[in-house]
């Protein structure tokens, strides 16, 4: 099934494929706020970004409002914000036993989004049919405390068993977009690719075409692979957490900055070097995500990773995926 250019997402437009940005407060260097501030400030990115539930439930005062008024204004503009159930956030930082359900449908009547994805159901069955009951049930508590925001479902399940739990979960629910992390998708990158393939042919054969979000995917050489095996979007730390070469695509040290301060206007810009590094792996994503999308609509994904890739990086793909029969 072609992949459609755009798709409305509870009657949300999503061009595909799409990287949001994440903000979180695990394992970055600024708190969420200031994040959001910059995502929103900047005007050559494309205005997309994922929020955390449990980090909007955390603020307090001043930030609290701030980030209120400035989800408020965003959603507004008709940016895309996506807000993510916490249970990443609440595992690092401990919280798992206390951070409940109830939490993430308060902080989704409280601050503003445009979509949102559940809240992972924990329970687990070995009984395929129990599993897909189970996301279900989960589903419909979630969309009814929503107020309207789509909710998309997350798929948890182990990698032989997904493609058959996601067109399940696609079948029995009057969704078009499914979500699951990619941690979840196989051990090495190859594998992973693969079992996205795999999920992609099983989703198709739904009779509708089902967009598929990989959750802690920002990798730009990932981004392409997942890509062209048939994900449609993805979300990742990635931006804020390395700094990109513009050259390569290869992600670096925060601390290696340095080398690459001559590849945009940012790096001569009067403003603080967190803040222009931030800026320059932002205006990276646009431009790898803008000629991604032109790529995949020209059935040219493969080519985009031979003229994209380190040499090495692609011959290796070719070999491992079956891309040289194709040539």
């Amino acid at each position: 099934m072609r992949r459609p250019e755009n798709l409305s997402v509870g009657g949300v437009k999503l061009t595909s494929p799409v990287f949001f940005p994440s903000v979180s407060s695990v394992k970055t260097a600024l708190l969420p706020v200031e994040y959001v501030r910059l995502l929103i400030a900047l005007k050559s990115i494309d205005g997309n970004f994922l929020v955390s539930a449990f980090d909007l439930a955390g603020l307090t005062g001043g930030d609290r409002d701030a980030v209120a008024e400035l989800l408020d204004r965003a959603t507004k503009a008709g940016r895309v914000v996506l807000m993510d159930s916490g249970n990443y956030e609440s595992y690092w930082t401990g919280s798992a036993s206390t951070w409940q359900h109830a939490d993430f449908h308060r902080a989704l009547k409280i601050f503003s989004c445009t979509l949102a994805f559940g809240f992972d159901e924990r329970r687990q069955s070995s009984e395929a049919a129990e599993h897909v009951r189970l996301i279900l049930e989960r589903q419909e508590e979630d969309v009814a405390a929503a107020d309207g925001v789509p909710i998309i479902p997350i798929v948890h399940g182990h990698r032989n068993e997904l493609p058959n739990l996601c067109a399940e979960v696609a079948r029995g629910l009057a969704v078009n977009m499914l979500s699951l992390p990619e941690r979840r998708l196989g051990e090495g990158v190859f594998e992973r690719v693969r079992t996205v393939a795999a999920i992609r042919k099983a989703l198709d054969e739904t009779g509708r075409y089902v967009r598929l979000h990989l959750l802690g995917t920002g990798n730009p050489l990932s981004l392409a692979l997942f890509a062209q095996a048939g994900a449609d979007s993805f979300d990742g730390l990635e931006w804020c957490q390395t700094v990109v070469d513009h050259g390569t695509g290869a992600l670096f040290h925060l601390s290696h900055a340095d080398f690459f301060s001559t590849q945009t206007k940012w790096g001569d810009e009067d403003i603080p070097p967190q803040l222009r590094v931030l800026a320059h792996n932002l205006e990276f994503y646009a431009d790898w995500m803008n000629r991604l999308r032109t790529a995949m609509h020209g059935d040219a994904g493969i080519e985009f990773c031979r003229l994209n890739f380190p040499e090495r990086i692609y011959s290796q793909c070719a070999a491992a995926l079956g891309w040289e029969s194709r040539s």
